[in-house]
């Protein structure tokens, strides 16, 4: 997944000196994604219900405020909240410019009654895995993507479109594509061009130039003269306040400060749903390291207890929320000189009244240093903005400026994200610094969940599902100490500990059981995860006949070889009929996967003749790449084919569902 915590790319780039090698692969890269055409959407498992496409014209009725003004919809589909901050700065730019403006969340959104009514949209959406919209995006986007709905369905409904995404992946910014290009088709006015951005390279430098252009055209539409929205000085949302016994705020017998009620979704038999906004708390039932004592690295494997209100398919993944290093809790409370007990809540600014809903908290600040801010993972540069508000120091102001600038992208890249450099550190770096708790507490990103392949199959053992996390620390540059913030707190999980996690469908399965096509699987190192869960299915559905070759790599025999037992015995049980190890530290001469699948390469065709699926999992920045160039050079020598029909091939079992990747950077 992308977010899943591996370092097995960083140490190839350095023992091997690849760094030339991948520039040339990204500007390669870079040129294809920008000239492809987008990839269909994703298919979900959904209803198939027929449209009346007579009954779902609607009328037109433009939506407008209290004083008859036209309204800016901003959505947002986010999976780690990036999208969510953006649409916020959009919110912000709207009142400076006097655009009435409403941030919403696409998946509280009522697109079906209400999008064909509004005077003006944005869309801010990210694209998650291999082409999918965020969890909070998926409904809208299945509606929206629907081919039978009416060409004329939005009446010219004005709109524009940035995406965020990162070209690493195969479909880049796939999901603003395809909304960008349905909500035309569907007769919606497109009033500026789609922005993409990038996020494994300048992503809020991209989107600070597509705003910056965007904006005169947009004033213009809405009658509005442009101002200049290059201030970008934090401005509150929110207010504090302190809910201890002897706290005013608590004692006010005329205010009530209360939680935002959750309301969490329900299944059609009326049975709580948990998602990524309503996790469920699951019980560690194992944690055991899978490396010899050999190792200077670890991997763990981790098993949770579901209950029955939780359930997960083979190849799923797992989205785990972590909790940050107590140490640098307790660290960071000192040195913002407060106190770790105190119970506290942000209030939108302009809430009034005797019932006040909290949108963020109540509770306390050590536990939302704990489980709900983003402290050690590089800042973005609007964070330098605010935090250089909060200094007396004009040298410290200056430099915290100057990052933030585009003109500073080379040093930024070198002080902040290259050196890992979180918002602890900054304050450690800039000791002037003194944010006042309450402007913290709203302008630090939140701790994303971590996603995972899930390496186990529910038939295999009921109600509990399991995951294969290495943990993650290394060295920077300039020789500072990296943790990485899920792994490492993964790794000290003790039986009976509780974990919120939620599970997210994926498109990485096993073929239908009837078909019993061949399945060829690709996983060196942790990408051996979801291929324990496929063998396991395989067991369970019993189809000896079936033909399976797995590639799997590691350093060596004797170091990481996880899940060896467990592997050699579905060999031997003909579970799995080929099971291939490709050693990369056993010998002076480094064997790798793809090195392997060349070795194996009449296997490797004559299984895609009879139909085979091909999987792979890893690495998304070299393995995948380098697997998928092996792949090629087969194809073109047994099937006689040149560069573009061997990659014509791959396409056409990519979108048969034949090819498929669950990689991460």
């Amino acid at each position: 997944m992308e977010i899943l915590e591996s370092i097995d790319f960083i140490e190839e780039l350095i023992l091997d000196n690849l760094g030339a090698i991948i520039i040339v692969a990204v500007i390669v890269g870079t040129y294809l994604y920008m000239n492809k055409p987008p990839p269909p959407p994703p298919v979900f498992n959904k209803p198939n219900n027929k449209i009346n496409k007579e009954a779902q014209k609607p009328k037109k009725t433009i939506t407008k405020n209290e004083d008859g003004k036209k309204v800016m919809k901003i959505f947002f589909g986010t999976q780690t909240r990036t999208a969510e901050d953006f649409s916020r700065i959009i919110e912000k730019e709207c009142k400076k410019i006097g655009i009435p403006c409403e941030v919403v969340d696409l998946e509280s959104y009522e697109h079906e009654q209400e999008l064909h009514t509004e005077s003006f949209v944005m869309f801010l959406v990210a694209t998650h895995g291999e082409g999918d919209p965020t969890d909070n995006a998926k409904e809208f986007y299945l509606w929206l993507t629907n081919e039978e709905r009416s060409t004329d369905h939005l009446n010219g409904v004005p709109f524009t479109v940035f995406g965020l995404g990162n070209k690493t992946y195969e479909h880049y910014n796939a999901v603003a594509r395809v909304i960008d290009r349905r909500m035309e088709e569907l007769g919606g006015k497109r009033v500026f061009e789609r922005g993409e951005g990038d996020d494994d390279a300048t992503l809020e430098e991209d989107f600070n130039r597509w705003k910056k252009d965007m904006w005169p055209v947009v004033c213009k539409f809405f009658g509005y003269e442009l101002k200049s929205t290059e201030d970008d000085k934090f401005v509150p949302r929110f207010r504090m306040v302190t809910l201890n016994q002897d706290s005013k705020d608590i004692n006010d017998p005329f205010i009530k400060i209360v939680a935002t009620p959750l309301k969490p979704k329900l299944s059609t038999d009326n049975k709580v749903i948990y998602d990524m906004k309503n996790p469920y708390y699951a019980e560690v039932l194992e944690n055991r390291e899978l490396h010899s004592s050999e190792s200077d690295r670890s991997c763990r494997h981790i098993e949770f207890k579901l209950g029955d209100e939780v359930s997960y398919t083979t190849g799923d993944h797992l989205g785990v929320f972590p909790i940050n290093d107590g140490r640098l809790v307790e660290q960071l409370i000192k040195r913002l000189g407060v106190n770790g007990d105190d119970m506290v809540a942000l209030i939108p600014i302009d809430q009034e009244g005797s019932v006040i809903k909290a949108s963020f908290g109540p509770m306390t600040i050590r536990k939302a240093f704990s489980e709900h801010l983003d402290i050690t993972n590089p800042v973005r540069k609007s964070v330098l903005r605010a935090l250089a508000e909060s200094t007396a120091n004009e040298e410290e102001k200056k430099r915290l400026l100057y990052l933030a600038t585009e003109e500073a992208n080379e040093e930024y890249n070198k002080f902040i994200k290259n050196d890992f450099r979180g918002v602890i550190d900054l304050l450690e770096s800039f000791p002037g610094l003194k944010p006042s708790i309450a402007h913290f507490l709203e302008f630090t990103p939140r701790l994303p969940a971590r996603m995972y392949s899930i390496s186990s199959s529910p038939h295999n053992k009921n109600g509990i599902v399991s995951i294969t996390s290495v943990v993650v620390n290394f060295t920077t540059g300039n020789q500072r100490a990296h943790n990485g913030v899920a792994s490492t707190w993964l790794s000290h999980l003790k039986v009976g500990d509780k974990v919120p996690l939620f599970v997210r469908e994926s498109h990485f399965k096993l073929p239908p059981s009837p078909e019993q096509k061949p399945v060829i699987m690709v996983g060196p190192g942790t990408g051996l995860a979801p291929f324990r869960g496929f063998l396991q299915e395989l067991q369970h559905r019993n189809h000896p006949q079936q033909q399976s070759l797995l590639f799997f790599g590691c350093r060596s025999d004797n170091v990481d070889y996880i899940y060896r037992e467990e592997l050699e015995q579905y060999h031997q049980s003909s579970v799995l009929e080929n099971l291939v190890v490709a050693f990369s530290r056993k010998t002076t001469q480094k064997v790798y996967v793809q090195n392997k699948l060349l070795e194996h390469k009449e296997k490797v065709w004559e299984l895609l003749n009879n139909g085979a699926y091909f999987y792979v999992c890893g690495d998304g920045r070299n393995m995948s790449k380098a697997v998928q160039q092996a792949l090629l050079s087969i194809i073109k020598e047994f099937g006689s084919k040149d560069d573009n029909s061997a990659q014509q091939f791959i396409d056409d079992m990519s979108a048969h569902g034949r090819y498929l990747q669950d990689v991460w950077f």
